[in-house]
């Protein structure tokens, strides 16, 4: 849909009805209302606007509706005006705007919603814009507002309402088309971190339109043509046929065929298949880090700069991997694929995950005995450390392509974090093109891939830089206990995406025996009882919950789950993290750590989430008192991770909610009926937990 009023191009896409049936209703009041509460009651008038067309004193949300006189009706737009939310420019962004789009055939609802001063008013504005447009969809033929069509507009702040609003809608709720005109504060990011703060909704369906007047200011204008190419790259595109996934030759024909020579004299038990990230290892500087991981392994580089997944279909089809059965093969592709400044076509994440698909699906054909490691694409971004739309799209896809792994032939693993710094830009020294590791990067990525590596290869890790500190080396289950790791960890695998949780919890038997997902159950096999049920249905029981926690683990235990693809492709709001207490025991599998050890262990733990779910809240809770007497030196060195732990989350914007004090008395012993065994909460002290923490879940 396209309308112009004196101050702004309105850009819209439109899917004319040609057909518009008559809907008789009842209530003849609300068929000529003029004014509409967010309950769908008549009302006598609005908010009072000044001379200059503004409100300025704002006294209830409510709609204004602007009816087109036009035979030919096409839908109706929810009309959301600016005023930085101070003031709501009702005549110019909204009366005048509406006029103009009466004229294309469209009726108007013109949306006064929250402004002000207090903190809180953004989420009222947002509230009251997702209440209307629910209320416009659901009951429109009953305002007497015709046409198929549900539309949402908005100009400057109210862009940024409108934003919002479809950040988390699915594909069934969202708008037929959005028009996002000067969108307001989309520079901005979430509280200690460079990630935008209302990117677009995963799985966009809404044709969008952004534009501009012209005189805004570069960070306004850059930041919301960012915005629309990540949502370009979000969309589906023309996928038939999908370019991604058809073999074209890249430039780079000698090393081909020079490759084509190596492989006919010899056979290679790893092979390397990527683009210029992988074509590195073969520069001098590179070399060090080539031959302690790779070249002892026999290993051949298929890496070619420049190339994209359509060029290395081209090279599997033209004969690299004839005559060879090599026991891994290592996949590195994708930044290529989405790199608008070098190539005339940019792929969209879902047509790059296809390319992805289509190797992984060649390579199954060539290579059947061979195990294939997909690495998730790198954090590549032009211009700077901080995400553009490149990163987004190419996380996107990733998230996608994990999807592909089955955990028995393919395989997907997640290095990015050692690129990052904590609040999600990428580290200059390990990439300082922010495309490219440099060797120290490149070394970090091979450390981090090890593990899976020599597992694969069946060999022994070749890393000898082993941390000091076991709370950030990844490690699986240490401990026996009452239920089986490995089928619990085999269980989240298998259910994650069913559950699509907004909610996920990682820790340990604490919130293991809390409940919901997956089930409890024994080590025979028997369901187990929640030992907090109550108080788990009082905060939970709306929401799609996934636990991660798992009985006796430590950090170390919950670094190697987020590892081995328990959160990966999922993409909840709220993360909820209690681990570390178990790391204050000392046994035959593990030592005890220091308390600054284990605050860097549950560091690496939120660095992962930080890379791995970059828009989830992350709640971290000091760690539960324990034992029976305050004194205990248990007790004394949870009392010093908490002070360190309070440090941390403070200089890294993170939430720490604490709720030992609410468990014990004056004098530091537990209040009755908190604790089962000095250690686990019984249902009341869960309660404590449950009430702590729903604010937080309640905000969302």
């Amino acid at each position: 849909m396209k309308a112009l009023c004196c101050q702004y191009a309105l850009v819209f896409f439109i899917v004319i009805s040609t057909a518009h049936a008559q809907t008789v209703l009842k209530n003849q009041d609300l068929q000529h209302a003029k004014y509409l509460s967010l309950d769908g009651k008549a009302l006598s008038g609005g908010n009072k606007t000044g001379t200059d067309g503004k409100v300025y004193l704002f006294k209830m949300p409510l709609l204004r509706l602007q009816r087109t006189t036009s035979k030919t009706v096409r839908g109706t737009v929810l009309l959301l005006p600016g005023g930085e939310y101070k003031t709501l420019t009702i005549k110019n962004d909204g009366q005048n705007t509406a006029l103009s789009l009466n004229k294309k055939g469209y009726d108007v609802a013109i949306l006064d919603y929250h402004i002000g001063s207090d903190p809180y008013t953004r989420d009222l504005a947002l509230k009251d814009a997702t209440s209307a447009f629910k209320l416009i969809k659901e009951s429109r033929t009953k305002f007497g507002l015709r046409g198929s069509q549900a539309d949402i507009a908005g100009i400057g702040a109210g862009g940024h309402v409108a934003a919002r609003m479809l950040q988390y809608m699915d594909e069934q709720e969202q708008p037929d088309s959005l028009s996002l005109i000067s969108p307001s504060y989309l520079d901005e990011t979430l509280p200690g971190t460079v990630f935008p703060a209302v990117p677009p909704p995963l799985n966009p369906k809404a044709k969008l339109g952004v534009t501009f007047t012209g005189a805004e200011n570069i960070v306004t204008t850059q930041s919301g043509r960012e915005y629309k190419k990540t949502w370009t790259g979000y969309s589906k595109g023309n996928l038939n046929p999908n370019p991604a996934a058809i073999p074209i030759e890249g430039y780079s024909r000698k090393r081909h065929d020079e490759k084509l020579a190596l492989v006919s004299q010899k056979k290679f038990d790893l092979i390397m298949l990527g683009n210029s990230i992988t074509n590195n290892f073969e520069k001098q500087e590179y070399q060090q880090i080539w031959k302690q991981f790779f070249e002892p392994r026999n290993a051949l580089n298929l890496g070619f700069s420049g190339y994209r997944t359509e060029n290395l279909l081209w090279n599997i089809e033209n004969g690299e991997l004839e005559k060879q059965s090599p026991k891994v093969l290592v996949l590195e592709i994708g930044t290529n694929n989405v790199d608008e400044k070098n190539y005339p076509t940019r792929h969209t994440a879902i047509q790059l995950a296809e390319g992805m698909e289509a190797i992984v699906k060649l390579l199954r054909k060539k290579l059947p005995s061979t195990k294939i490691i997909i690495l998730r694409c790198f954090p590549g971004a032009y211009g700077g450390p901080n995400p553009t739309s490149h990163r987004a799209i190419l996380e996107r896809a990733s998230d996608i392509a994990t999807r592909l792994a089955d955990n028995k032939d393919i395989f997907y693993c997640d290095v990015n974090h050692v690129f990052l710094n904590f609040d999600g830009s990428i580290n200059k020294e390990f990439m300082p093109d922010y495309l490219h590791p440099s060797p120290a990067g490149a070394k970090l990525w091979a450390q981090a891939m090890e593990p899976l590596l020599s597992s694969l290869m069946g060999d022994h890790s070749l890393d000898n830089d082993i941390p000091k500190n076991t709370a950030i080396s990844p490690v699986a289950k240490l401990e026996n206990d009452s239920y089986n790791w490995w089928d619990r960890h085999a269980e989240v695998l298998r259910i994650k995406d069913s559950v699509n949780p907004e909610i996920v919890l990682i820790g340990n038997s604490i919130t293991h025996f809390w409940g919901g997902q997956p089930k409890l159950v024994n080590n025979n096999g028997q369901p187990r009882t929640p030992n907090g049920p109550k108080a788990w249905d009082s905060v939970f029981a709306k929401h799609r919950v996934l636990n991660l926690g798992f009985g006796w683990d430590r950090t170390q235990n919950a670094l190697w789950r987020l590892d081995h693809g328990e959160i990966d492709g999922l993409h909840p709001r709220t993360i909820i993290v209690d681990i570390g207490t178990n790391n204050t025991s000392q046994t035959e599998n593990a030592r005890m750590n220091t308390a600054s050890e284990i605050v860097e262990g549950i560091r690496a733990v939120c660095l992962r989430l930080r890379s791995k779910v970059p828009y989830a809240k992350i709640i971290i809770m000091a760690i539960f008192p324990r034992e029976k007497d305050p004194q205990h030196p248990r007790r004394l060195l949870i009392n010093e991770i908490n002070r360190e732990l309070a440090v941390f989350a403070k200089e890294n914007h993170l939430t720490l909610s604490d709720v030992g004090p609410k468990m014990l008395n004056v004098d530091g012993t537990f209040l009755p009926g908190i604790m089962l065994d000095y250690t686990h909460p019984a249902d009341k002290g869960y309660q404590i937990w449950a009430d702590a923490i729903r604010p937080y879940i309640d905000e969302r």
